[in-house]
């Protein structure tokens, strides 16, 4: 596998996460026979979106803090903190570990969520503990696992079919709409903007002069078309498989529903396979953000004082005990956030992709208008 696949992979396999699952399958069971709809603004928001920033990303060589860093140095680094913030212990990681608690829970009813969120976290700190490593071992391994996982249930639940998606009458402009609002809580934007940094020196090791950053951002460009190709793959294929069988399942709770759709498509055992597999895709998820945390808690907050095994260290132990709040309750905590800071972000990437590449000089402007009419709107 070459180093750009592998990275294209590691891309696809870091950003496919918690909330991925959970949207796509509630999306496609309302979607129904309109799915198509509904895929269309999925893939706009949580595809094209993230391809945006990662394009801009490969533009700044990956450095999360000059992309951010142009909304002036105070804004810059409040920004940086909101984000990690979100992606961080008090968020991503946590939520994270929550829907892999509760794939693992569908089998293992007894298992307390404060004896899995350790173990959890401690098989994370061991995996990131070889921070250089990180992208490799999720590109050449947990990445085509996952993959390969995830495309089982998608295969076979799209060829075993019984019957006929629910008949919905609604207007395919309000479904791409949710598609849309789906895939804006994906939050993959955040993904990218701080991923994009792990992809650049995975690159830059295989490149003769890792000071030609127009061919580094043309070698992430192609990582990053494979990553959201895949993403687009298993997007459309989990959406078509909750609207086949969504009658099936119509009253199971949102976030159980793969749980629920696994055994019913493939069995008790190929149910545990798939389920097994919503795991391995949230741990890896949560892997490449304990990394990105740990990697700024070393260089930024702490300035080197501490290493990063300490900074990992701590990382993941703020991800274990978050976790015991429960997914409700994350997602209480960072929705207000993310729908506040996201359109922002998207925003930013624009200026920025638009600055690069044809010199375009506004940023704060646009960013900061954003920013007060999204919390006008949510304070009405």
């Amino acid at each position: 596998m070459s180093k750009t696949v592998s990275a294209g992979v590691a891309m696809f396999a870091m950003l496919f996460g918690a909330g991925n699952v959970i949207f796509l399958l509630a999306l496609g069971r309302e979607a129904g026979s309109m799915v198509g709809w509904a895929i269309l603004g999925f893939c706009l928001t949580a595809v094209l979106v993230p391809l945006l920033g990662l394009i801009s990303m490969m533009l700044y060589d990956g450095d999360y803090r000059r992309f951010l860093g142009r909304t002036g140095l105070i804004p810059g680094v409040i920004l940086t903190m909101v984000c990690m913030v979100l992606i961080g212990p008090f968020g991503a990681i946590p939520r994270c570990i929550n829907i892999a608690y509760s794939a693992t829970k569908w089998y293992f009813p007894d298992l307390p969520l404060a004896y899995f969120g350790a173990g959890a976290v401690t098989l994370i700190f061991f995996l990131a503990f070889k921070q250089s490593s990180v992208v490799e071992l999720i590109g050449k391994y947990l990445g085509p696992l996952k993959l390969s996982l995830l495309l089982a249930i998608i295969v076979v639940g799209i060829l075993w079919v019984q019957g006929n998606p629910t008949l919905v009458d609604v207007s395919p402009e309000s479904l791409v709409l949710k598609g849309m609002t789906e895939g804006y809580g994906t939050m993959d934007l955040l993904g990218t903007i701080f991923f994009s940094g792990l992809i650049v020196r995975s690159l830059k090791r295989g490149m003769e002069d890792e000071s030609d950053y127009k061919a580094i951002a043309f070698e992430g460009l192609k990582a990053g078309s494979i990553g959201a190709l895949l993403l687009g793959l298993v997007y459309t294929g989990f959406c078509l498989v909750a609207s086949f069988h969504g009658p099936s399942v119509a009253d199971v709770n949102r976030y159980e529903l793969l749980n629920a759709l696994a055994p019913y498509i493939l069995g008790p055992q190929g149910g545990m396979l798939t389920n097994a597999a919503v795991a391995v895709s949230c741990v890896v998820t949560a892997l490449a953000l304990t990394t990105v945390l740990a990697e700024y808690l070393h260089k930024t907050i702490f300035r080197g004082r501490i290493g990063y095994i300490p900074a990992l260290a701590v990382t993941t132990v703020l991800s274990g005990l978050m976790t015991n709040l429960g997914f409700m309750q994350i997602m209480t905590l960072i929705v207000p956030i993310v729908v506040a800071c996201y359109p922002a972000l998207i925003m930013l990437a624009f200026t920025n992709l638009g600055y690069k590449l044809f010199g375009f000089p506004y940023v704060k402007a646009p960013v900061f208008i954003t920013l007060a009419i999204t919390i006008f709107f949510m304070l009405r």
